[in-house]
């Protein structure tokens, strides 16, 4: 393998999953800057970065620092956590805030008003997210991160929509050279609410409608008069297509090796994944003990009411006779006050089912032809009678179709899918036998002492010692277990789940980094030369010294980050 240099240029790939994936991610990122290799920080061999949803909002943030050329990690680290800690987290309230407020929307006219735009608005006025796509753009200001790539999905082809300072904006079928010159004008926060509007929870922003604020520009004219973005193109999280951010870090290895100067792939991929094996089962709606009233009789029984009933005279009657009736005093020596209002109520309420049923009739066949007109026009000729058949069919059971086809639906598209994709990507990066040794997979939930659906035991590397310690394996735990959220809830907070999830990135990536290490000695393909091998070995004795303290002490690191 002689294009490959252990460690030289990385590419770090970072999952989507909320806030999951965000400080898993800084929990990586933060490690990387501690450890050492040949006398310089791991993260400076960092080159490019590919990130997804939750883990675009760190990728975003930390890409903007990266470019100050007195990058001080430490002080990103605080002021990125400062900004998201409980009790100075504010995203959620702010964005809903921004929607409710309608000077908001007349500072910002080239946005609908949706709470995806509320969020893009939101993150723009964050320090950690100002300012535009276009600093990464000038190659000369690019110091070790080199290329940035930030995925999102587009409902023209369904394809990856990727914000990257390398290959095409957008994709293949979308890309054009009248794209160009809006590329720099894209907001960061614009992009960061692309990646992370997950389906269900957020409605797709739309290109370029939503992203260009000078609607009158040439430029922005230009690509509207392109019939594919006419009308605008859906954009929506980047885990739709490509949960892990594979596909576009591939593309970045390649596009390195076509490159006359570099001339290589990196050498090391690291893809950093907070997605699951685990869902939750799919639960079919109880069968209701009685099912028998159809749709056709509950329609006929509501349509009788629209109609003057003898019930409603009998109850006008009998209101206005109680009135006459007691002014005659037919009660007692005098009229009672109470049988009045009595007798006006029951008379208002006869009077008004009255008057409901005579205009409800007169205007019944109305509505009913009108029903009938919308169901002829939007009904495919085909399905008339199969739809019709319907009315045949219990209310109740009806309910419980309805109900399970939304129920499945929503599962399908949040996690079937999503899982599926996700073992199509990693197939597709481990099938290449020339890369197995370049790439290294770290997920949030394997050092939490689970077994998964695949294995009947934890696994673990036996020859990285000492084992996973039962403190270690409990912060890994509360880390896998949050849900995917852009919050953090009463439970979050009871369990320090941030800090938690910080600490799985660092002690997981530890843990990683010696698997890798022993796999890549042992691999006899791979011919180390004799400094290459005692600058292993180094990192090695540190990786085993710093894996001993997080050990006994899952929370060192962040804790030494903070004070």
């Amino acid at each position: 393998m002689k294009d490959f240099i252990p460690f030289k240029n990385i590419g770090l790939c970072f999952s989507g999953g909320g806030y999951r994936a965000t400080f898993f991610a800084l929990g990586v990122v933060s490690y990387y800057d501690k450890i050492h290799y040949q006398g310089k920080p791991l993260l400076d061999h960092i080159e490019a970065i590919s990130t997804v949803s939750g883990g675009t909002l760190f990728g975003v943030a930390f890409s903007k620092a990266s470019l100050q050329k007195d990058f001080d990690f430490k002080a990103f680290f605080n002021e990125f956590y400062d900004n998201f800690k409980p009790g100075n987290d504010q995203l959620l309230e702010t964005a809903i805030a921004k929607l409710d407020d309608d000077q908001v929307w007349k500072d910002n006219p080239h946005k609908k008003r949706s709470l995806i735009n509320s969020f893009a608005l939101t993150y723009a006025d964050m320090d950690v997210y100002k300012g535009s796509f276009d600093m990464f753009l000038d190659k000369e200001k690019l110091y070790n991160l080199k290329y940035v790539c930030f995925n999102s999905t587009e409902f023209s082809f369904g394809l990856a929509f990727r914000f990257q300072n390398t290959g095409l904006l957008a994709n293949k079928p979308l890309s054009n050279k009248l794209l160009n010159p809006l590329e720099s004008q894209l907001q960061l926060g614009d992009i960061t609410a692309s990646s992370s509007c997950f389906p269900l929870g957020f409605e797709p922003l739309v290109f370029p409608d939503d992203y260009i604020s000078d609607q009158k520009s040439e430029a922005y004219k230009e690509v509207k008069k392109l019939d594919r973005f006419a009308n605008g193109v859906g954009i929506m999280d980047g885990g739709i297509a490509d949960n892990q951010g594979i596909g576009s870090m591939m593309n970045i290895s390649i596009a390195r090796k076509r490159d006359d100067e570099l001339n290589k792939e990196l050498d090391l991929i690291v893809v950093n994944d907070v997605g699951s094996f685990k869902m939750d089962p799919w639960q079919p709606e109880e069968k209701k003990k009685d099912e028998s009233a159809s749709i056709k009789s509950v329609v006929s029984n509501i349509m009788d009411y629209f109609k003057i009933k003898p019930l409603y005279l009998i109850i006008l009657v009998l209101g206005i006779l109680l009135i006459v009736l007691n002014a005659m005093k037919v009660f007692g020596e005098n009229a009672l006050p109470s049988l009045y209002v009595v007798g006006g109520i029951i008379t208002g309420i006869g009077l008004l089912l009255t008057v409901f049923g005579y205009f409800a009739n007169k205007y019944k066949n109305l509505g009913i032809n009108f029903a009938k007109s919308l169901f002829n026009k939007n009904v495919p000729a085909p399905l008339v009678d199969d739809v019709l058949s319907f009315k045949k069919l219990s209310v109740g059971l009806v309910q419980r179709m309805l109900t399970e086809r939304i129920s499945s639906t929503v599962i399908m598209v949040n996690d079937i899918f999503l899982k599926q994709i996700r073992r199509l990507n990693y197939r597709l990066l481990y099938s290449d036998p020339d890369l197995r040794h370049r790439i290294i997979t770290s997920t949030v939930y394997e050092l939490n002492g689970e077994k998964t659906a695949y294995s009947k035991s934890f696994s673990f590397n036996k020859n990285v010692s000492p084992a996973p310690s039962d403190a270690l394996k409990h912060t890994g735990l509360i880390a896998s277990e949050m849900p995917t959220t852009l919050w953090w809830d009463e439970n979050d907070i009871k369990n320090n789940r941030m800090d938690s999830l910080i600490a799985c990135g660092q002690f997981t990536s530890c843990y990683k980094l010696m698997d890798y290490i022993l796999k890549l000695k042992k691999n006899k393909k791979i011919k180390l030369s004799e400094e290459e091998t005692t600058a292993i070995d180094a990192l090695y004795t540190d990786l085993e010294n710093d894996w001993k303290q997080f050990n006994t002490n899952p929370m060192f690191y962040i804790e030494s980050l903070k004070s």
